[in-house]
């Protein structure tokens, strides 16, 4: 059994991220036992819980990405990863927005600061081990994290840092993907291989034998289908020969051509995406240019009619337009000397353009009310301008980038198109040509049979390496299941109220656990009820943390409660559930709704011993019209919480 030694998040600093319009930065310390996020729908409770994974990984989860292997699954999120935070952060913001995480490694301390637009860099790392303190100031941000991602895995215990991206985003975070674990065998298996398995290898090892055993079963399908073109070809020319229209066409096909041309569509739909959100800025720029434009046609005329009443250039639209753009309307100058020299001139009461003592006049006070509002109107359409300039200019390095990809998989699966070509051309051949071409197919035909078998038996050979992997695994869990399950089903009884029971299946390409409720299988997510299915791979994700964890440094759970998917008979169980596994030790990070069900009610009631800190979402966003009548609502139910929290005086 191998012990794994988790991060713990101490404290958290968000700066400059948009989403929050009211506290920057954000910054709090996580409690002992569960922090919980608390806030109505839409403030970005779910984002912030992925800007906390995305400041321990680097990379951002993403809904429905298929598993294939621990590092195909890095490689296919990281684009995504930097789609994610596009719309919640301004553009202004994107350069200097930055999350900021303290970390404990049991007895080593750990600071990291990650900026949203370098995934793979830090700009700040300092580690204490308890002896010494070393800062990684001198490094480049590139060696910051390569030297983070040395120690995560020297840490933890892991095969990689790849192999910690894995465990975290499908083990210790249940987001709004609401991904099961418990359904989903090649993850499942991947899983028991790293807590379970003795070997920190032996997981890479058994996902190379299943990928290699894979592609040689593949290619064994292609061959066969490669066979029956080559054959289906020699009836074309013998049809062409006679005058009949040909009625197949020959297609070359691979498992490999089909992921390359996959890969290439998602890089064409990338940059399309690229530039309709380039199209939508440009869009937004030309509305409000037109809204700046009627806006000064309105100041234009009001100033006109203030003119009749006293005469002041300060106002004028020439003036105004030349302080907003720091340029002078009239001979095309910019530069700070500008403004500087026009407000000199306006604060000797002279006029800018001529140099003229400036009349006093009666002043019409409602003039200039509707003047100040133009002006302030004119002003916020000046930074919406700004801010989608800004946007656009680094839209345009991002579709570069992507243009780039592009082309690259375009000019690859040109080259792999051309590389398997058919043999012969599809123009009409001659007699004497046929029994030469028909040479060619069958000695063709007679290659691709041999190398179909060859493939067969290498797909036998490691099929049979790969099961004895499996037996290996098998072993390993039924040493170790008196202890797993136990732990499984002390809390799982808690939410459900039933003994479940964990039983582990070899099938053709995994190991995996089946659950059994009422000594009745569930190998199919729908047999279960929508917040069973949830809360109970919670618990599996709990007993995988429990069971691995070393004390001192016990796995953290990340949890997007879905409060949603629970009635009322099971709201206050899985309160239960969630601080029972905090009381033993581990931090729960987890967000929730404020509402009156009995979920945090359970949870403050149960989380005495723990501890219960609770973060008020809606103190950092600005809330709709409806949420703001509820806000002292929201106070008051968050008071009596905290109040149910509280350790009792015996």
């Amino acid at each position: 059994m191998r012990s794994l030694c988790f991060p713990t998040v101490n404290r958290i600093r968000l700066a400059h991220f948009s989403l929050y319009t009211l506290k920057d930065p954000i910054e709090f310390s996580f409690n002992a036992g569960i922090t919980c996020l608390a806030g109505a729908n839409g403030l970005g409770k779910s984002t912030f819980l992925q800007i906390i994974n995305y400041g321990l990984t680097g990379v951002v989860p993403k809904p429905n990405q298929k598993f294939v292997s621990v590092d195909d699954y890095y490689r296919d999120i990281l684009s995504f990863t930097e789609d994610f935070f596009h719309g919640r952060i301004l553009p202004e913001h994107q350069e200097i927005a930055e999350v900021e995480l303290d970390l404990s490694f049991g007895a080593t301390r750990v600071k990291l600061r990650r900026g949203f637009v370098e995934s793979d860099a830090l700009r700040s790392l300092v580690v204490n081990d308890g002896n010494e303190e070393k800062d990684y100031t001198e490094a480049s941000p590139e060696q910051r994290q390569k030297a983070f991602e040395d120690l995560v895995v020297e840490k933890v215990g892991l095969n990689s840092f790849k192999e910690f991206i894995f465990v975290q985003s499908f083990v210790f975070t249940f987001d709004e993907r609401r991904y099961l674990l418990f359904w989903d065998p090649k993850v499942l298996e991947t899983c028991l291989l790293i807590f379970v398995g003795v070997d920190k290898n032996q997981r890479t090892e058994a996902e190379r034998l299943r990928r290699e055993m894979e592609k040689a079963e593949s290619r064994v399908r292609n061959l066969v289908y490669d066979i029956k073109q080559a054959k289906d070809r020699l009836v074309e020319l013998e049809a062409t020969l006679k005058g009949k229209k040909s009625s197949k066409k020959n297609v070359k096909t691979y498992d490999e051509f089909e992921a390359l041309t996959e890969r290439t569509k998602k890089a064409v739909e990338n940059v399309v995406a690229i530039e309709a959100k380039i199209l939508d800025a440009k869009l937004a720029i030309a509305d409000s240019a037109a809204r700046a434009s009627a806006l000064r046609n309105d100041y234009k005329n009001e100033f006109e009619a203030r003119l009749s009443s006293k005469r002041s250039s300060r106002h004028h639209p020439v003036i105004k337009a030349s302080l907003l753009d720091g340029k002078c309307a009239i001979c095309g100058a910019d530069g700070n000397h500008v403004a500087t020299t026009i407000n000199a001139a306006l604060e000797a009461g002279e006029c800018p353009l001529c140099g003229s003592e400036e009349s006093a006049g009666r002043e019409n006070p409602k003039i200039m009310i509707r003047l100040k509002e133009l002006d302030k109107l004119l002003s916020s359409e000046k930074k919406v301008l700004d801010s989608k300039s800004l946007l656009i200019s680094q839209l345009q390095e991002s579709l570069t980038k992507r243009v780039n990809e592009r082309n690259a998989l375009e000019k690859e699966l040109k080259e792999f198109e051309e590389k398997h070509r058919d043999i012969v051309s599809r123009s009409s051949v001659g007699l004497g040509d046929f029994s030469k071409i028909k040479s060619i197919y069958e000695q063709n035909i007679t290659n691709l049979a041999k190398e179909r078998d060859a493939q067969r038996e290498l797909s036998r050979k490691k099929n049979d390496e790969y099961r004895q992997t499996q037996k290996q695994l098998e072993q390993q869990y039924l040493e170790v299941r008196d202890r797993f399950v136990p732990i499984f089903n002390d809390l799982a009884k808690l939410f459900l109220g039933v003994d479940l029971d964990i039983t582990m299946e070899t099938r053709e390409k995994s190991v995996t656990l089946a659950l059994e409720v009422k000594q009745v299988k569930r190998r199919a997510d729908y047999q279960l009820a929508e917040s069973q299915r949830f809360f109970i791979d919670i618990a599996l994700r709990m007993a995988f943390a429990r069971f691995a964890s070393v004390q001192g440094s016990k796995a953290s759970l990340y949890i997007d409660t879905p409060e949603g998917s629970l009635d009322l008979a099971y709201e206050a169980q899985a309160g239960k559930m969630i601080a029972k596994f905090a009381t033993e030790g581990h931090r729960v990070f987890m967000t929730a709704n404020i509402n009156t069900s009995q979920l945090l009610h359970s949870i403050a009631t149960n989380s005495r011993t723990c501890g219960l800190g609770l973060q008020r979402l809606y103190q950092w966003t600005e809330l709709s019209e409806v949420q703001e009548n509820q806000e002292t609502h929201f106070g008051q139910t968050l008071d009596k919480i905290e109040r149910l929290a509280k350790p009792r005086n015996r």
